[in-house]
């Protein structure tokens, strides 16, 4: 078993505000930013969502229309 002794010593660095300038540029390049709700919805999957459940709907009652009308003309 092998044991890793990491340490680290405390030190105090000082820079002007031109260097924390770069150094906040730097590190901000390498960040991901975070997307907005909005940027994440995509329209063409909205849309193709509304289209199946208007398509559903129309068959749906189509179908069952149809299945009505059937059964009336049975019954008489």
């Amino acid at each position: 078993m092998n044991i890793y002794c990491i340490t680290w010593k405390d030190e105090r660095w000082s820079a002007n505000k031109e260097d924390l300038k770069e150094i906040n540029k730097m590190i901000n390049k390498g960040q991901v930013r975070k997307k907005s709700l909005l940027s994440l919805i995509d329209p063409q999957a909205i849309l193709l969502f509304f289209m199946y459940v208007l398509g559903f709907a129309y068959h749906g009652f189509t179908s069952l229309l149809k299945w009505l009308i059937l059964k009336l003309k049975r019954n008489k």
